[in-house]
């Protein structure tokens, strides 16, 4: 269950997004050990300070669950409408952003199977 709000500002937040989650989601998504409120601080966490996965605190839960979770709800949608309603609501958060690399093209004329 998503819904442990730590003020009373956050607890209509936190319910409509439970509300979203459990209408797309059946109930043993709900049954998992992990604690879904504070993976998705945890996500939001390590949006704003682009932290590698490896690197979230434990507090948000194991790094690899948090991240298999936010997969999931890319894959089928959810996340996006999550995103949608915490803008719409003005509680948007900042995101670490990193200008594009340039893409990486290597040409050359040797025959890689002859190096090894």
């Amino acid at each position: 269950m998503i819904c442990w709000p730590r003020s009373r500002r956050t607890a209509g937040r936190c319910c409509r997004i439970e509300e979203l989650l459990r209408s797309t989601h059946p109930a043993h998504h709900f049954r998992s050990p992990l604690d879904l409120r504070a993976a998705l601080m945890g996500m939001l966490h390590r949006l704003r300070t682009g932290i590698h996965w490896r690197d979230l605190p434990e507090k948000f839960g194991a790094p690899n669950k948090v991240r298999c979770r936010q997969g999931t709800w890319l894959t089928n949608g959810v996340w996006d409408d999550i995103v949608k309603l915490l803008n719409k609501e003005g509680k948007g958060t900042r995101v670490a952003g990193y200008e594009a690399a340039p893409t990486l093209v290597i040409h050359t004329d040797l025959d890689v199977g002859t190096l090894f």
